[in-house]
């Protein structure tokens, strides 16, 4: 867990806030440093119920280290008791957003409901801070006779290493079938451990009571919206500032520009596709990266990586750690930004 006078918790299943104004732009407060600090672990539970309507819990949880740890921790739960606001409504926004994408995509009616938070210390058993989203999300699997068919909400899922995803379903229904294979299996559901990239069409699990078939291509429903769903849980579900003396920093917007207004002012390179003539279909994640960094002149900011590719956070550090690791590309800090550069770029 960083440090620092003051400190930015960035609620993520992996990265800086994308879809704010300025992504990322939670700025000083009275000249007071902040950093970023991931979530250590990050759990996402999917209770789903017979009428497919699914509750979900959120845990983002961090190491109490140290005192400066324990003594940030304990004023952002005082935050959230005084007045979780704030917290929810943000929270709130982004979910109705992935809802009515969702809902265009399956054809089913969507909502956001009930949703809070909470802060609480656990020892399990090392000290962690935990930060606890809970939301209903109604129509979230679909209902096809006796059967419940559940993923296509979420379809194309990312999640990074620190992230497991447990789906869990009424005691009165068994799994039929599941695709991809789970990362463990339990009495009345599944896990999926991080790092896992579900493909289209996944992940896919199908319900029903003891004695009903699977059936046959009721799990294909295509829902293209599992970019929407990284966006809003993977990559700033919430950002939220708080000091160790006072409550949650101000943002602002003034004076920010979106990535569109940056790149029309020529200080970014063109987005994949943009009439390059490369098909960007054809290569890997890491050509892409490392196509993108040499036409940016061999060094870009791995933020940039990430808005350019229109990835999260999380898929973007994964990649090009792969990169770095094989030599392929090189890292270093500049100030808070990480850097990336050709191996035959000069620092």
């Amino acid at each position: 867990m960083n440090r620092g006078s003051g400190v930015v918790l960035v609620l993520m299943v992996c990265c800086a806030v994308v879809g704010l104004a300025g992504a990322g732009a939670v700025g000083a407060v009275d000249g007071f440093a902040q950093e970023d600090i991931d979530a250590d672990d990050v759990s996402l539970s999917i209770d789903v119920e017979a009428d497919g309507d699914a509750v979900w819990t959120i845990e983002y949880r961090n190491r109490l280290e140290t005192d400066d740890d324990e003594a940030a921790f304990d004023d952002l739960r005082a935050d959230i008791e005084n007045d979780s606001g704030p917290y929810v409504d943000r929270f709130d926004d982004r979910m109705a957003s992935t809802a009515e994408n969702a809902a265009t995509t399956t054809g089913r009616e969507m909502a956001i409901s009930e949703t809070s938070v909470e802060a609480e210390r656990r020892d399990l058993p090392r000290a962690y801070g935990v930060v606890t989203y809970t939301f209903r999300w109604s129509n979230f699997a679909a209902v096809e006779g006796e059967r419940l068919l559940v993923g296509d909400a979420i379809d194309g899922l990312f999640l990074d290493e620190e992230t497991t995803l447990l789906v869990s379903w009424p005691a009165e229904y068994e799994r039929l079938k599941a695709s991809p294979s789970p990362s463990e299996t339990r009495e009345g559901s599944v896990v999926y451990a991080g790092p896992t990239n579900f493909a289209d069409g996944e992940p896919r699990i199908e319900l029903g009571p003891p004695g009903v078939s699977p059936g046959g291509d009721g799990l294909s429903v295509s829902a293209l919206i599992g970019g929407v769903l990284a966006v809003v849980l993977l990559a700033g579900i919430g950002l939220f500032a708080y000091r160790r003396r006072g409550g949650p920093a101000e943002t602002s917007t003034e004076g920010e520009t979106t990535p569109a207004e940056e790149t029309s002012r020529g200080d970014e390179p063109s987005p994949p596709g943009s009439g390059d003539g490369i098909d960007r279909e054809l290569l890997s994640n890491e050509e892409q990266v490392l196509e993108l960094i040499e036409r940016a002149g061999g060094r870009m900011k791995q933020k940039e990586v990430a808005e350019q590719l229109e990835w999260t956070d999380a898929k973007t550090s994964q990649v090009t750690k792969r990169l770095r690791e094989e030599g392929d590309l090189e890292g270093f800090r500049l100030g808070r930004e990480n850097v990336l550069s050709l191996p035959d770029e000069e620092e």
